[in-house]
């Protein structure tokens, strides 16, 4: 009988969303944005489950070692480069945030080559993939708002109160990403000075 890995499935399903994710987020569909934004949740909790039944059902293996934060980096990176597409946040944001994961990446690379060590994921790689996923959260609930309802109106209606909320939500998406930023640099900063041994 064939013993499934059902941690490594959640890893493959995750990347699997991806194009459905990025056709809802983009198309014309009715409520098509908050679809994308619910496919986007639930491929999030894909990583939050697969790295749990891998430790509870010990199938920890190398292929969940390099696939997992591979899964996570097209993810991630999908919805950011989007995100530039709809004029939400600046291209340079988005460039730091690519050339950090293609740096890691390449540095676990060359790790594997060398000395046939796969380099796991640090904690504050971690919470900068919790901040990413929940700054991406935060800006496609923004986007899906106006499919639910005239949410600036509303506001607006409310007086001054409301319109300065109006304006600290359209604000959201360029300082959470800013913040984005500041994690993958540090968590790049980070990683090769816990993993300098394998990378040089």
């Amino acid at each position: 009988m064939i013993k499934v890995n059902y941690s490594n499935v959640l890893t493959v399903l995750r990347i699997f969303f991806i194009p459905y994710f990025l056709i809802f987020l983009f198309s014309n569909f009715k409520y098509g944005r908050v679809i994308a934004l619910f496919i986007f949740i639930i491929a999030s909790l894909t990583d939050w489950y697969d790295g749990r039944i891998a430790r509870k059902r010990n199938e920890v293996t190398e292929f969940g070692k390099i696939m997992d934060p591979i899964a996570d980096k097209l993810l991630v990176l999908s919805a950011f480069i989007s995100f530039v597409q709809l004029d939400l946040v600046p291209t340079w944001m988005i460039i730091i945030i690519i050339a950090r994961e293609f740096l890691i990446t390449s540095f676990r690379m060359v790790a594997i080559s060398k000395s046939k060590s796969v380099l796991s994921a640090i904690p504050s790689g971690k919470h900068k993939t919790v901040w990413h996923i929940v700054t991406i959260i935060t800006i496609l609930v923004i986007l899906a708002l106006p499919e639910i309802g005239p949410w600036k109106d509303f506001f607006i209606s409310k007086g001054d109160v409301g319109e300065h909320l109006v304006a600290f939500i359209l604000v959201l998406p360029y300082a959470m990403t800013f913040i984005c930023v500041v994690y993958s640099v540090y968590s790049a900063i980070d990683f090769i000075n816990k993993n300098k041994n394998y990378i040089f």
